[in-house]
């Protein structure tokens, strides 16, 4: 995979981002007009919430790293995206206890359940989407090639080694 080729992978992955945050803003207006027919309209809106503020966050990176990489990768954008993918996998918890909590149960009026399932699905599905970035990252990784020192960074001259086999 070239540079380009991942460059434009995380364009896309920016784009169903921004999409994902439409889709959540809309979700959200819902939630507000239809509050009194939900058991717990807070919960909804701060679970739309922490997600805005999370994929507007990954959204901005991947517009950063999208500037930054034709100039060569570096370390820190493949940390960056590993990062984005170890946190969009730690947070689908969050979807799942949700779902738990406020939609797999009878609700108090069941034309709500499209709209809370909708908002569940589309947040699982964008952090879901987010695991494609390790892939980028160990394109990225081989494309930058070794990290300079890496060579000799598991070697030690002969003094070094004596010294931490014996204390000396």
């Amino acid at each position: 995979m070239s540079l380009d080729d991942i460059v434009e992978q995380l364009r896309r992955s920016r784009s169903d981002t921004l999409e994902t945050v439409e889709l959540l803003r809309a979700s959200r207006q819902q939630i507000e007009e239809h509050a009194k027919q939900l058991e717990g309209p807070s919960a909804a809106l701060e679970y739309i919430d922490f997600f805005l503020g999370f994929f507007s966050g990954a959204a901005a990176s991947l517009e950063r790293m999208c500037a930054e990489l034709p100039r060569g990768p570096t370390r820190a954008h493949l940390d960056l995206l590993r990062e984005i993918a170890s946190n969009a996998s730690v947070e689908h918890r969050r979807c799942l206890m949700f779902r738990d909590r406020w939609i797999n149960k009878p609700l108090p009026d069941e034309r709500m359940r499209p709209l809370l399932n909708q908002l569940s699905t589309d947040s699982r599905d964008q952090l879901a989407a987010y695991r494609g970035l390790v892939n980028a990252a160990l394109s990225l990784e081989a494309l930058a090639g070794p990290e300079p020192g890496s060579a000799d960074k598991g070697k030690l001259d002969r003094r070094a080694l004596f010294t931490r086999w014996f204390g000396r």
